[in-house]
């Protein structure tokens, strides 16, 4: 990102761009039970996402949200990983929202009551989000992009307040 016309955002922008992603995201979840399992599922997914002209890119290009690298693989060899992330400031917020969400899929796992099966996921959704949002704060060196921080911080606020919602 350095280098490009993001380094000018200021929060608004940034905020801009992530509810565009997050509109992105909740576009290609209603599309996958459509084809999954299909041959070219995901062309045929972004051909389907590409046709709803809010979600493009002015420029169509996806360099940069999230379905830029959508479907590469997305690890990190053991060489690589080290346990310094969880001495970031911000790393007790993550682990917390990991522990709720595997003790919520332990209870959701035990129910037995269809009608709960979509606010369930949809509680679980919401802790992945969570712990996107905080994982990028924590990746993050602490001046870099703040305006982007800052929208961050407002977005994983407004999963919080949502999630607090679904348990009200």
């Amino acid at each position: 990102m350095p280098g490009s016309l993001k380094d000018n955002w200021d929060e608004f922008d940034w905020e801009k761009e992530l509810r565009k992603d997050d509109e992105r995201v909740a576009a290609y979840m209603d599309e996958l039970p459509r084809y999954i399992d299909l041959p070219s599922e995901d062309a045929v997914i972004m051909k389907h996402l590409k046709e709803k002209p809010g979600l493009v890119p002015p420029d169509g290009n996806y360099a940069g949200t999230f379905l830029d690298n959508i479907f590469e693989d997305d690890f990190e060899s053991e060489d690589d990983f080290t346990e310094d992330w969880q001495k970031k400031d911000g790393a007790e917020f993550y682990i917390a929202a990991s522990r709720l969400s595997r003790f919520w899929a332990q209870f959701f796992a035990l129910q037995s009551d269809p009608k709960i099966t979509v606010p369930a996921i949809r509680i679980l959704c919401l802790y992945g989000k969570i712990m996107a949002r905080s994982g990028d704060l924590i990746d993050m060196a602490d001046d870099d992009y703040v305006p982007l921080r800052i929208a961050l911080v407002k977005r994983l606020l407004a999963d919080v307040n949502e999630l607090m919602g679904l348990f009200t």
